[in-house]
């Protein structure tokens, strides 16, 4: 299980927010997964990512990529990295794969999509693992549009209270939706909030009556 699989989609957000996590076996393969990782970030970097970082590093909200490289230790268990299109995620498959450096990769996304771009990039997906979405009492929810912004930190770090205060501020004219997308991602500590479908999430919900 990973905490990127929990992202709650409507139809509109199914094809621009794909999460690639990366993250080797402890005791077996992570003696130099500094210089590894360092690595799969350089790799990532290159395809244009809307996001990317690591627990304790930082991401792009808050550091560079050299500061996130540098802020790496041998304590840090993954990296990640964000693309907002299905041809970004493509290309960076084929480079992983290419490239072989003998981690595991993940990659979060609708179960039939990501396995049409791994075909595309002549990858035989290995496993699945499929959220079963929320259950119980969930009357106190917020809406969808809002969960689907809060679900983009799979640890949990961004409030819905904080969605609404960024919404408030756009229509008021305090922030433009792209300043508040970029507020939103720096609470997840792990780089996987998608700054691009936030942007766009928050313009939708401000322009709501």
């Amino acid at each position: 299980m990973t905490h990127t699989l929990h992202r709650v989609k409507t139809r509109s957000g199914q094809k621009d927010d794909y999460v690639v996590l990366i993250m080797p076996a402890r005791g077996i393969n992570n003696q130099n997964s500094v210089e590894i990782f360092r690595k799969y970030l350089d790799l990532m970097d290159q395809f244009c990512p809307v996001n990317m970082g690591a627990i304790g590093c930082g991401n792009f909200a808050t550091n560079s990529l050299e500061e996130i490289k540098a802020n790496l230790t041998p304590d840090v268990p993954m990296v990640h990295g964000v693309f907002d299109t299905r041809d970004k995620l493509i290309e960076v498959m084929k480079a992983l794969k290419e490239a072989d450096y003998g981690y595991s990769v993940v990659v979060s996304g609708l179960v039939d999509d990501v396995d049409c771009c791994a075909k595309t990039a002549g990858i035989q997906r290995h496993s699945v693992d499929i959220s079963l979405g929320i259950w119980g009492n969930v009357d106190k929810l917020p809406e969808t549009q809002v969960l689907e912004i809060t679900t983009m930190c799979g640890h949990a770090m961004i409030s819905a209270g904080l969605v609404t205060k960024m919404v408030e501020d756009i229509r008021a004219g305090r922030r433009t939706a792209k300043d508040a997308a970029e507020e939103l991602s720096k609470p997840c500590a792990c780089g996987i909030f998608n700054p691009h479908k936030a942007e766009r999430l928050l313009l939708e919900l401000a322009e709501k009556l």
